[in-house]
C-alpha cells in the first residue's frame, strides 16, 4: 500500500483503540476544588511534555517538513501551557512547587526510545494527537460541568482546534515519508506502542487520583 493509504488504516486502527475513553466517566467524591487543581497540573505536564520532546527532535530531523511539522507543534504546546498556566493562576491555584518535567512520565520516556523520523511522527503527531482529542471532549465537558466557562473555552477555541491541526499535519507528513514496509511497520509499531502506554497511565491516573476524566496533550 502506499502512504496515503498506510495512514488512512493506522487512523482507523488507532480510533478503535482509543473509543473506550469514549466510555461514560464515573462521578467523583472528590471536592470540586481539589480535583480541577489535580486536572490541570496534569494538562500542564502534558503540554510541556509535548513541547519538550518536539523541541528535542527538531535538530535531529533531516526531513524539512517534518522538522517544520515538529517546530509548529513545539511552539503551540508552549502557547498551551502559557494560556493554561494563566489561567490556572487566575483561579488561585498555586503552581509555586509544580514541577511539570519532574519525573518525565512514561509517555515522555517512550517517546524518547524513537530514532526514526516515521516512528516519532507516527507516535507523537498522529497517534498521541488523536488520543489526546479524544481526552479532550471528554474533558471540555467536564470543565462545563463544573461551571469552568473560561477554561473550557481556551479548550474549545485554541487548545482543541491546534491538537487537531497537529494530527493533520502529522498524517500528511508521515503519508509522504511511510512509503515502503518496512518503514510502515516501524511506524505502525511506534504508534500502538505509544497507544499501549497512554492508556496505561490514563489507567493509573483515573485509580491513583479517582477523577472521572483526564486532560490530553
Amino acid at each position: 500500500m502506499d502512504g496515503n493509504e498506510f495512514v488512512t488504516r493506522l487512523k482507523a486502527e488507532s480510533q478503535a483503540i482509543l473509543a473506550k475513553i469514549d466510555e461514560p466517566p464515573t462521578s467523583s467524591g472528590i471536592p470540586k476544588g481539589e480535583l480541577l487543581a489535580t486536572l490541570v497540573k496534569m494538562a500542564l505536564k502534558n503540554e510541556m511534555e509535548a513541547t519538550e520532546i518536539a523541541a528535542e527532535w527538531v535538530s535531529t530531523t533531516p526531513e524539512l517538513n517534518a522538522k517544520l511539522a515538529l517546530a509548529r507543534h513545539a511552539g503551540d504546546e508552549a502557547r498551551h501551557y502559557q494560556l493554561i498556566e494563566e489561567k490556572v493562576r487566575g483561579m488561585g491555584i498555586s503552581l509555586d512547587d509544580f514541577r511539570p518535567l519532574d519525573p518525565p512520565s512514561p509517555v515522555l520516556t517512550y517517546l524518547r526510545t524513537l530514532k526514526t523520523t516515521p516512528e516519532r511522527i507516527a507516535a507523537a503527531l498522529v497517534a498521541r494527537e488523536a488520543m489526546g482529542g479524544r481526552r479532550n471532549v471528554q474533558f471540555l465537558a467536564f470543565l462545563d460541568r463544573i461551571g469552568q466557562r473560561d477554561l473550557a473555552a481556551l479548550y474549545h477555541d485554541v487548545i482543541n482546534p491546534d491538537e487537531d491541526r497537529h494530527h493533520l499535519s502529522g498524517c500528511a507528513v508521515l503519508a509522504g515519508l511511510a512509503g515502503s514496509t518496512e518503514t510502515q511497520q516501524a511506524a505502525r509499531r511506534a504508534a500502538l506502542g505509544l497507544l499501549e502506554t497512554g492508556d496505561r497511565v490514563r489507567s493509573s491516573a483515573l485509580q491513583s487520583t479517582g477523577a472521572p476524566v483526564i486532560p490530553g496533550c
